[in-house]
Protein backbone atom coordinates (compact mmCIF):
# COMPACT_ATOMS: atom_id res chain seq x y z
CA UNK A 1 0.00 0.00 0.00
CA UNK A 2 1.84 3.30 -0.92
CA UNK A 3 0.98 6.81 0.82
CA UNK A 4 -1.42 8.44 -0.18
CA UNK A 5 -1.59 12.36 -0.04
CA UNK A 6 -4.45 12.24 2.78
CA UNK A 7 -2.63 9.82 4.68
CA UNK A 8 -2.78 10.79 8.36
CA UNK A 9 -5.87 13.36 7.84
CA UNK A 10 -8.80 12.32 10.04
CA UNK A 11 -11.60 12.24 6.96
CA UNK A 12 -15.10 13.95 8.24
CA UNK A 13 -16.01 12.68 11.39
CA UNK A 14 -19.79 12.77 10.72
CA UNK A 15 -19.19 10.27 8.02
CA UNK A 16 -17.55 7.70 10.40
CA UNK A 17 -20.17 8.26 12.97
CA UNK A 18 -23.21 7.36 10.12
CA UNK A 19 -21.17 4.52 9.06
CA UNK A 20 -20.08 3.58 12.81
CA UNK A 21 -24.22 3.73 14.03
CA UNK A 22 -25.21 1.68 11.32
CA UNK A 23 -23.40 -1.61 12.88
CA UNK A 24 -25.57 -1.17 16.21
CA UNK A 25 -28.64 -0.36 14.48
CA UNK A 26 -29.02 -3.57 11.86
CA UNK A 27 -27.74 -5.80 15.11
CA UNK A 28 -30.60 -4.83 17.51
CA UNK A 29 -32.89 -2.95 15.65
CA UNK A 30 -34.41 -6.38 14.63
CA UNK A 31 -34.94 -8.25 18.20
CA UNK A 32 -38.42 -6.79 18.58
CA UNK A 33 -39.53 -8.11 15.54
CA UNK A 34 -38.33 -12.21 16.48
CA UNK A 35 -42.31 -12.79 17.46
CA UNK A 36 -43.57 -11.66 13.77
CA UNK A 37 -40.82 -13.40 11.91
CA UNK A 38 -41.51 -16.69 14.10
CA UNK A 39 -45.09 -16.27 13.06
CA UNK A 40 -44.64 -15.32 9.37
CA UNK A 41 -42.32 -18.16 8.53
CA UNK A 42 -43.63 -20.46 11.13
CA UNK A 43 -40.39 -20.64 12.81
CA UNK A 44 -39.30 -22.29 16.05
CA UNK A 45 -38.04 -19.78 18.84
CA UNK A 46 -34.70 -21.95 18.27
CA UNK A 47 -34.34 -20.58 14.46
CA UNK A 48 -35.35 -17.55 15.21
CA UNK A 49 -33.09 -16.92 17.71
CA UNK A 50 -29.85 -17.82 15.13
CA UNK A 51 -30.68 -14.35 13.43
CA UNK A 52 -28.32 -13.16 16.22
CA UNK A 53 -25.63 -16.27 16.40
CA UNK A 54 -25.52 -15.96 12.20
CA UNK A 55 -25.24 -12.15 12.19
CA UNK A 56 -22.61 -12.43 14.54
CA UNK A 57 -20.56 -15.76 12.92
CA UNK A 58 -20.90 -13.62 9.97
CA UNK A 59 -19.09 -10.44 11.38
CA UNK A 60 -16.62 -13.00 13.44
CA UNK A 61 -15.59 -14.28 9.87
CA UNK A 62 -15.30 -10.93 8.07
CA UNK A 63 -13.40 -9.04 10.60
CA UNK A 64 -10.86 -11.64 10.88
CA UNK A 65 -10.65 -11.62 6.65
CA UNK A 66 -11.60 -7.74 6.25
CA UNK A 67 -9.21 -6.88 9.16
CA UNK A 68 -5.90 -8.23 7.11
CA UNK A 69 -6.91 -6.81 3.69
CA UNK A 70 -7.80 -3.70 5.37
CA UNK A 71 -4.05 -3.54 6.41
CA UNK A 72 -2.75 -4.59 2.79
CA UNK A 73 -5.34 -2.65 0.59
CA UNK A 74 -5.76 0.03 2.60
CA UNK A 75 -9.08 1.43 3.98
CA UNK A 76 -11.49 2.71 1.75
CA UNK A 77 -12.14 -0.18 -0.72
CA UNK A 78 -12.62 -2.41 1.92
CA UNK A 79 -15.13 -0.18 3.32
CA UNK A 80 -16.92 0.48 -0.05
CA UNK A 81 -16.90 -3.84 -0.77
CA UNK A 82 -18.47 -3.75 2.97
CA UNK A 83 -21.16 -1.84 2.97
CA UNK A 84 -22.15 -3.09 -0.88
CA UNK A 85 -22.75 -6.59 0.78
CA UNK A 86 -24.23 -5.04 4.02
CA UNK A 87 -27.15 -3.72 1.34
CA UNK A 88 -27.37 -6.66 -0.65
CA UNK A 89 -27.95 -8.77 2.51
CA UNK A 90 -30.77 -6.68 3.72
CA UNK A 91 -32.38 -6.71 0.58
CA UNK A 92 -32.19 -10.78 0.52
CA UNK A 93 -33.62 -10.52 4.06
CA UNK A 94 -36.72 -8.51 2.71
CA UNK A 95 -37.45 -10.77 0.27
CA UNK A 96 -37.07 -14.03 2.36
CA UNK A 97 -39.65 -17.27 2.03
CA UNK A 98 -38.33 -19.17 4.66
CA UNK A 99 -36.54 -18.81 7.72
CA UNK A 100 -33.34 -20.95 5.98
CA UNK A 101 -33.16 -17.87 3.77
CA UNK A 102 -33.75 -15.02 6.02
CA UNK A 103 -30.28 -16.48 7.66
CA UNK A 104 -28.81 -16.79 4.70
CA UNK A 105 -29.52 -12.83 4.27
CA UNK A 106 -28.29 -12.08 7.85
CA UNK A 107 -25.22 -13.98 7.12
CA UNK A 108 -24.42 -11.72 4.15
CA UNK A 109 -25.84 -8.45 5.50
CA UNK A 110 -23.27 -9.19 8.70
CA UNK A 111 -20.35 -10.12 6.89
CA UNK A 112 -20.49 -6.48 4.82
CA UNK A 113 -21.35 -4.58 8.38
CA UNK A 114 -18.66 -5.83 9.79
CA UNK A 115 -17.01 -2.71 8.36
CA UNK A 116 -19.22 -0.68 10.54
CA UNK A 117 -17.21 -1.27 13.67
CA UNK A 118 -13.62 -2.22 11.96
CA UNK A 119 -12.46 0.28 10.02
CA UNK A 120 -13.78 3.89 11.67
CA UNK A 121 -11.66 2.74 14.53
CA UNK A 122 -8.46 2.02 12.64
CA UNK A 123 -9.06 5.10 10.49
CA UNK A 124 -8.66 7.22 13.68
CA UNK A 125 -5.81 5.35 14.92
CA UNK A 126 -4.35 6.12 11.55
CA UNK A 127 -4.62 9.38 12.49
CA UNK A 128 -4.14 9.95 16.48
CA UNK A 129 -1.80 8.97 19.16
CA UNK A 130 -3.03 5.53 21.35
CA UNK A 131 -4.50 7.85 24.37
CA UNK A 132 -6.16 11.05 21.58
CA UNK A 133 -7.57 8.09 19.56
CA UNK A 134 -9.49 6.39 22.99
CA UNK A 135 -10.80 9.88 23.19
CA UNK A 136 -11.74 10.49 20.03
CA UNK A 137 -12.90 6.85 19.76
CA UNK A 138 -14.99 7.14 22.94
CA UNK A 139 -16.37 10.49 21.45
CA UNK A 140 -17.23 9.26 17.92
CA UNK A 141 -19.19 6.27 19.74
CA UNK A 142 -21.18 8.60 21.85
CA UNK A 143 -22.24 10.76 18.64
CA UNK A 144 -23.21 7.17 16.82
CA UNK A 145 -25.17 5.73 20.03
CA UNK A 146 -27.73 8.12 20.15
CA UNK A 147 -29.04 6.18 16.34
CA UNK A 148 -29.13 3.16 18.02
CA UNK A 149 -31.05 4.05 20.95
CA UNK A 150 -33.94 4.84 19.10
CA UNK A 151 -33.17 1.90 16.72
CA UNK A 152 -35.32 -1.52 18.87
CA UNK A 153 -38.10 1.68 19.18
CA UNK A 154 -38.56 2.14 15.37
CA UNK A 155 -37.83 -1.41 14.47
CA UNK A 156 -40.72 -2.66 17.48
CA UNK A 157 -42.87 -0.11 15.64
CA UNK A 158 -42.22 -1.07 12.08
CA UNK A 159 -43.13 -4.70 13.44
CA UNK A 160 -46.31 -3.82 15.48
CA UNK A 161 -47.49 -1.67 12.77
CA UNK A 162 -46.40 -2.31 9.13
CA UNK A 163 -44.22 -5.15 8.19
CA UNK A 164 -40.49 -6.91 9.77
CA UNK A 165 -39.52 -6.89 5.81
CA UNK A 166 -39.84 -3.51 5.52
CA UNK A 167 -37.57 -2.97 8.66
CA UNK A 168 -34.96 -4.83 6.88
CA UNK A 169 -35.07 -3.61 3.25
CA UNK A 170 -34.72 -0.08 5.37
CA UNK A 171 -31.40 -1.43 6.84
CA UNK A 172 -30.37 -2.20 2.69
CA UNK A 173 -31.11 1.35 1.50
CA UNK A 174 -29.14 2.75 4.64
CA UNK A 175 -26.17 0.59 3.82
CA UNK A 176 -25.83 1.86 0.11
CA UNK A 177 -26.21 5.73 1.12
CA UNK A 178 -23.25 4.99 3.23
CA UNK A 179 -21.67 3.36 0.51
CA UNK A 180 -22.29 6.12 -1.54
CA UNK A 181 -21.20 9.03 0.79
CA UNK A 182 -17.92 7.24 1.67
CA UNK A 183 -16.97 6.64 -2.53
CA UNK A 184 -17.99 10.84 -2.42
CA UNK A 185 -16.26 11.65 1.00
CA UNK A 186 -14.11 8.72 2.23
CA UNK A 187 -10.03 9.20 1.28
CA UNK A 188 -6.99 6.81 2.29
CA UNK A 189 -6.16 7.60 6.05
CA UNK A 190 -3.38 4.48 5.93
CA UNK A 191 0.17 5.46 4.96
CA UNK A 192 2.96 3.20 4.63
CA UNK A 193 4.51 1.95 8.03
CA UNK A 194 6.26 -1.53 8.11
CA UNK A 195 5.72 -3.24 4.21
CA UNK A 196 7.40 -6.35 5.95
CA UNK A 197 3.75 -6.71 8.51
CA UNK A 198 1.47 -5.43 5.97
CA UNK A 199 2.49 -8.78 4.14
CA UNK A 200 2.00 -11.29 6.68
CA UNK A 201 -0.50 -13.89 6.07
CA UNK A 202 -3.42 -13.26 8.77
CA UNK A 203 -2.23 -16.79 11.01
CA UNK A 204 0.96 -15.21 11.32
CA UNK A 205 -0.43 -11.47 11.96
CA UNK A 206 -2.71 -12.97 14.63
CA UNK A 207 0.45 -15.05 16.16
CA UNK A 208 2.24 -12.41 16.37
CA UNK A 209 -0.58 -10.24 18.36
CA UNK A 210 -1.62 -12.89 20.37
CA UNK A 211 1.69 -13.45 21.64
CA UNK A 212 1.86 -10.41 23.54
CA UNK A 213 0.05 -10.64 26.19
CA UNK A 214 -1.16 -6.74 27.09
CA UNK A 215 -3.25 -7.87 23.64
CA UNK A 216 -4.21 -10.89 25.35
CA UNK A 217 -5.41 -9.21 28.55
CA UNK A 218 -7.07 -6.75 26.47
CA UNK A 219 -8.87 -8.86 24.31
CA UNK A 220 -10.23 -10.80 27.20
CA UNK A 221 -11.64 -8.34 28.92
CA UNK A 222 -13.74 -6.97 25.67
CA UNK A 223 -14.69 -10.28 25.17
CA UNK A 224 -16.30 -11.35 28.73
CA UNK A 225 -18.31 -7.45 28.68
CA UNK A 226 -19.15 -7.50 25.03
CA UNK A 227 -20.30 -11.22 25.85
CA UNK A 228 -22.48 -10.57 28.55
CA UNK A 229 -24.17 -8.00 25.98
CA UNK A 230 -24.49 -10.51 23.29
CA UNK A 231 -26.12 -12.29 26.01
CA UNK A 232 -28.81 -10.16 26.82
CA UNK A 233 -29.15 -9.07 23.16
CA UNK A 234 -30.43 -12.78 22.62
CA UNK A 235 -32.17 -13.91 25.38
CA UNK A 236 -33.70 -10.51 26.21
CA UNK A 237 -36.91 -10.60 24.14
CA UNK A 238 -37.43 -14.46 25.62
CA UNK A 239 -36.82 -12.87 29.11
CA UNK A 240 -39.04 -9.73 28.37
CA UNK A 241 -41.64 -10.80 25.60
CA UNK A 242 -42.59 -14.24 26.80
CA UNK A 243 -41.45 -14.49 30.65
CA UNK A 244 -42.41 -10.82 31.40
CA UNK A 245 -45.27 -10.76 28.67
CA UNK A 246 -43.97 -7.49 27.20
CA UNK A 247 -44.81 -6.02 23.97
CA UNK A 248 -42.39 -5.30 21.29
CA UNK A 249 -43.11 -2.13 21.59
CA UNK A 250 -42.56 -1.72 25.19
CA UNK A 251 -39.65 -3.97 24.64
CA UNK A 252 -37.93 -1.75 22.69
CA UNK A 253 -38.82 1.69 24.53
CA UNK A 254 -36.90 -0.20 27.55
CA UNK A 255 -34.06 -1.16 25.81
CA UNK A 256 -33.17 2.51 25.35
CA UNK A 257 -32.15 2.10 29.33
CA UNK A 258 -29.03 0.40 27.47
CA UNK A 259 -28.50 2.42 24.66
CA UNK A 260 -28.30 5.61 27.16
CA UNK A 261 -25.81 3.67 29.41
CA UNK A 262 -23.72 2.76 26.53
CA UNK A 263 -23.86 6.32 25.67
CA UNK A 264 -22.62 7.72 28.84
CA UNK A 265 -20.11 5.29 28.95
CA UNK A 266 -18.58 6.96 25.97
CA UNK A 267 -18.84 10.24 26.43
CA UNK A 268 -17.31 9.65 29.74
CA UNK A 269 -14.24 8.06 27.86
CA UNK A 270 -14.09 11.12 25.33
CA UNK A 271 -13.87 13.14 28.08
CA UNK A 272 -11.36 11.51 30.45
CA UNK A 273 -9.20 9.28 28.28
CA UNK A 274 -6.65 11.67 27.01
CA UNK A 275 -5.84 12.93 31.14
CA UNK A 276 -6.54 9.46 32.68
CA UNK A 277 -5.02 7.16 29.85
CA UNK A 278 -6.47 4.57 27.75
CA UNK A 279 -5.30 1.38 29.81
CA UNK A 280 -6.51 3.41 33.74
CA UNK A 281 -9.94 3.97 31.87
CA UNK A 282 -10.54 0.58 30.89
CA UNK A 283 -9.63 -0.73 34.05
CA UNK A 284 -11.99 1.79 35.95
CA UNK A 285 -14.62 0.67 33.46
CA UNK A 286 -14.82 -2.75 34.91
CA UNK A 287 -16.42 -1.80 38.35
CA UNK A 288 -19.74 -0.93 37.04
CA UNK A 289 -19.89 -4.52 34.82
CA UNK A 290 -19.03 -6.01 38.54
CA UNK A 291 -22.00 -4.41 40.00
CA UNK A 292 -24.65 -4.83 37.14
CA UNK A 293 -23.72 -8.88 37.52
CA UNK A 294 -24.44 -8.59 41.35
CA UNK A 295 -28.00 -7.03 40.64
CA UNK A 296 -29.12 -9.24 37.93
CA UNK A 297 -29.17 -12.11 41.15
CA UNK A 298 -30.39 -9.75 43.58
CA UNK A 299 -33.46 -9.05 41.17
CA UNK A 300 -33.26 -12.55 40.02
CA UNK A 301 -37.34 -12.90 41.76
CA UNK A 302 -38.47 -9.66 40.58
CA UNK A 303 -41.01 -9.46 37.43
CA UNK A 304 -40.18 -5.75 36.70
CA UNK A 305 -38.45 -4.91 33.41
CA UNK A 306 -36.38 -2.73 35.48
CA UNK A 307 -35.14 -6.51 37.18
CA UNK A 308 -33.48 -7.01 33.39
CA UNK A 309 -32.55 -3.18 32.26
CA UNK A 310 -31.17 -1.45 35.35
CA UNK A 311 -28.40 -4.14 35.73
CA UNK A 312 -27.91 -4.32 31.74
CA UNK A 313 -27.89 -0.57 31.81
CA UNK A 314 -24.52 -0.82 34.49
CA UNK A 315 -23.28 -3.03 31.71
CA UNK A 316 -23.50 -1.14 28.58
CA UNK A 317 -22.05 1.70 30.80
CA UNK A 318 -19.00 -0.42 31.56
CA UNK A 319 -19.00 -1.27 27.89
CA UNK A 320 -19.09 2.20 27.04
CA UNK A 321 -16.24 3.11 29.27
CA UNK A 322 -13.87 0.22 28.27
CA UNK A 323 -14.24 -0.37 24.49
CA UNK A 324 -13.03 2.90 23.37
CA UNK A 325 -10.08 2.36 25.47
CA UNK A 326 -9.35 -1.59 25.09
CA UNK A 327 -9.74 -1.01 21.48
CA UNK A 328 -7.47 1.87 21.27
CA UNK A 329 -4.95 -0.28 23.63
CA UNK A 330 -5.34 -3.41 21.22
CA UNK A 331 -4.35 -1.21 18.22
CA UNK A 332 -1.55 -0.06 19.80
CA UNK A 333 0.30 -3.19 20.27
CA UNK A 334 1.62 -3.60 16.99
CA UNK A 335 -0.20 0.16 15.30
CA UNK A 336 1.36 -1.46 11.69
CA UNK A 337 -1.11 -4.37 12.47
CA UNK A 338 -4.24 -2.16 13.33
CA UNK A 339 -6.71 -3.21 10.91
CA UNK A 340 -5.82 -6.52 11.78
CA UNK A 341 -6.04 -5.90 15.61
CA UNK A 342 -9.32 -4.37 15.18
CA UNK A 343 -10.59 -7.46 13.13
CA UNK A 344 -9.37 -10.36 15.65
CA UNK A 345 -10.22 -8.36 18.84
CA UNK A 346 -13.72 -7.87 17.36
CA UNK A 347 -13.76 -11.59 16.08
CA UNK A 348 -12.56 -12.98 19.88
CA UNK A 349 -15.30 -10.90 20.86
CA UNK A 350 -17.97 -12.44 18.10
CA UNK A 351 -16.41 -15.76 18.38
CA UNK A 352 -17.80 -15.59 22.65
CA UNK A 353 -21.13 -13.90 21.55
CA UNK A 354 -22.23 -16.68 19.12
CA UNK A 355 -21.34 -19.65 21.19
CA UNK A 356 -22.67 -17.95 24.27
CA UNK A 357 -26.08 -16.77 22.28
CA UNK A 358 -26.23 -20.36 20.39
CA UNK A 359 -26.05 -22.28 23.36
CA UNK A 360 -28.79 -19.76 25.33
CA UNK A 361 -30.68 -20.74 22.55
CA UNK A 362 -31.33 -24.06 23.27
CA UNK A 363 -31.07 -23.90 27.08
CA UNK A 364 -32.95 -20.80 27.77
CA UNK A 365 -36.50 -22.28 27.25
CA UNK A 366 -35.49 -24.85 29.72
CA UNK A 367 -34.55 -22.69 32.69
CA UNK A 368 -34.42 -18.81 32.89
CA UNK A 369 -30.94 -19.48 35.63
CA UNK A 370 -29.03 -20.15 32.12
CA UNK A 371 -28.77 -16.88 31.13
CA UNK A 372 -27.47 -15.40 34.53
CA UNK A 373 -24.90 -18.26 34.30
CA UNK A 374 -23.70 -16.65 31.31
CA UNK A 375 -23.43 -13.60 32.27
CA UNK A 376 -21.41 -14.71 35.23
CA UNK A 377 -19.22 -16.56 33.08
CA UNK A 378 -18.54 -13.01 31.03
CA UNK A 379 -17.75 -11.18 34.02
CA UNK A 380 -15.24 -13.81 35.29
CA UNK A 381 -13.55 -13.63 31.65
CA UNK A 382 -13.32 -10.01 31.88
CA UNK A 383 -11.36 -10.22 35.94
CA UNK A 384 -9.56 -12.68 34.12
CA UNK A 385 -8.23 -10.50 31.33
CA UNK A 386 -7.82 -7.54 33.63
CA UNK A 387 -5.33 -9.68 35.66
CA UNK A 388 -3.30 -10.37 32.52
CA UNK A 389 -3.61 -6.59 31.53
CA UNK A 390 -2.15 -5.36 34.70
CA UNK A 391 0.76 -8.09 34.69
CA UNK A 392 2.18 -7.25 31.22
CA UNK A 393 1.55 -3.54 32.41
CA UNK A 394 4.19 -4.54 35.60
CA UNK A 395 6.31 -6.61 33.07
CA UNK A 396 6.97 -3.82 30.81
CA UNK A 397 7.31 -1.40 34.28
CA UNK A 398 10.21 -3.44 35.59
CA UNK A 399 11.59 -3.36 32.00
CA UNK A 400 11.88 0.28 31.35
CA UNK A 401 13.61 0.22 34.95
CA UNK A 402 16.40 -2.23 34.14
CA UNK A 403 16.87 -0.58 30.86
Amino acid sequence: MKPTANAGVLPPLSLLVFVSALGPIVMNSVLPANSAVMRDLSASYGSVQLIISVYLLATLVAQLVLGQAADHYGRRPIMLLGLFVFGVGGFLCAISPSIEWLLFGRFVQGFGASVCMLLPRAIIRDVFSRDRAASKIGYMTTAMMVAPLFGPMLGGWVSDNLSWRLMYAGLGVSAFIAATLCYLYLHETMATKDADYQRLPFLKAAAVLLLEKEFLGVCMMMTGGIGIYYCFLGSGPFLGMEVREMSATSYGRWFAMVGIGYLTGNFIAGRYSTAVGAVKMAQYGQIPMVIGVLLFWAFLSWSHPLSLFLPMLLVALSNGISLPNMASVAMSVKPELSASASGLSGSLQLLFGVLMTGALGSLLPMSVYWFYWFVTAGAVVCIYGLMLLRGAQSAAVVSEVHH
